[in-house]
């Protein structure tokens, strides 16, 4: 029987570690709306041209970096590997941007990339740039 191990190079947070991993978030998570940003949730994944036109086809995010698959109805979905493009891509669906400017949110999500799993790189949590 094999023994069951989280991927490599993937973070996990459980107790007793986890209580300072949550008291880290929580305190970030409360400066960032006491600065007045609110908070964004979005997809786990995205249409894969998402990515490809907002963070270019021939960057290494996109050409080495993003998971991607077809769905069952044939589309190409990719698991976020950044977090601007699609942050960007629900702005301008939702008009966020026709709004009081500036439009101010923060995002605390997981990222899915290659690059995030062999480096151990953690998701900046308040400034949307990976």
């Amino acid at each position: 029987m094999s023994k069951f191990q989280a991927p490599k190079g993937v973070s996990e947070y459980f107790p007793p570690n986890s209580t300072s991993f949550e008291y880290v978030r929580d305190k970030l998570l409360k400066s960032a709306k006491l600065a007045g940003y609110e908070l964004i949730e979005l997809p786990v994944f995205e249409d894969t041209e998402v990515f490809t036109r907002g963070v270019g086809e021939s960057t290494d995010v996109v050409s080495k970096e993003m998971y991607t698959f077809e769905d069952r109805g044939g589309r190409s979905i990719t698991l976020r590997p950044e977090g601007t493009a699609g942050v960007m891509r629900a702005v301008i669906e939702h008009n966020l941007d026709r709004g009081q400017l500036p439009v101010k949110l923060f995002l605390y999500w997981a990222i899915f990339s290659s690059r995030a799993a062999t480096s151990r790189a953690l998701s900046p949590v308040l400034s949307g740039r990976n």
